[in-house]
């Protein structure tokens, strides 16, 4: 209102893209003081992290209505949720996309092998398309300053990223349509050996569709630019993953 534009002395813009999300007005300090550049680079931030958060709750709120009306839509709208990670974590563009792809093959080559049975292929499908696509949706929740660090990280910041599978479940939780994709959320960086995260699940105490996405994230990880080093090519990815078969990865 006009009172409010009076007596601003400030005001931050929230942008998504060309779109205004809202505007943040100050008024005066108490103390008189203009404001400082250091205190509006920091509530321009805030602000950033705001629309984000807005974006989120937008997105998520509307998951469980779509999916009865329109299946398509809903994996339109999972597509939505892997780009807010991507958002926000530059250095994962494509990852998700191609982490689903990655599954997707080799789903299907388990089932030629025979060791998945055909009446579950499609199933196994669905739900292994959409874990893969939001495994990582829980770094959401995980500061920017830890997903882009320009080097390795310190104990208390792998803890931190440590907590995004958990985070995952807790944002995709309420939905029951994500009740078996969440397994491979919450799972797929368990290892065989039960040196993983978040339970220390051993062998066939990891749920199938993990097993799955834990090599498809691997391999895309080691393959891909990296913020501390330059991607590996394939057949060293694929030598690494052998070398890690019966410790990390599923044998089969």
């Amino acid at each position: 209102n006009e009172f409010l534009l009076y007596n601003a002395r400030a005001c931050i813009p929230g942008f998504y893209r060309d779109t205004l999300i809202f505007a943040l007005f100050l008024g005066a300090k108490k103390d008189g003081s203009s404001y400082a550049a250091e205190e509006l680079d920091f509530l321009t931030v805030l602000s950033s992290d705001a629309v984000m958060a807005i974006q989120n709750a937008w997105l998520f709120e509307d998951l469980s209505d779509q999916f009865t009306k329109n299946k398509n839509l809903f994996f339109q709208t999972t597509l939505a949720l892997a780009g807010a990670i991507e958002a926000k974590d530059p250095y994962t563009q494509g990852h998700t996309a191609r982490v689903a792809q990655y599954s997707l093959l080799l789903l299907e080559e388990l089932g030629a092998r025979g060791l998945v049975q055909r009446q579950e292929l499609e199933r196994l499908r669905e739900n292994l398309r959409i874990a893969a696509f939001l495994h990582d949706i829980g770094k959401i929740g995980v500061p920017e300053s830890i997903l882009n660090k320009n080097g390795f990280l310190t104990e208390s910041e792998r803890v931190e990223i440590e907590k995004h599978p958990l985070i995952g479940v807790s944002i995709l939780n309420n939905v029951d349509e994500f009740k078996e994709p969440i397994l491979g959320v919450k799972y797929h960086h368990e290892r065989f050996d039960g040196k993983g995260y978040p339970e220390r699940l051993k062998g066939d105490q990891i749920p199938f569709i993990a097993r799955i996405v834990a090599v498809a994230d691997v391999y895309d990880a080691i393959t891909t630019d990296r913020p501390y080093r330059r991607g590996l090519p394939k057949e060293q990815a694929l030598a690494v993953i052998e070398q890690e078969k019966g410790k990390q990865f599923f044998p089969e």
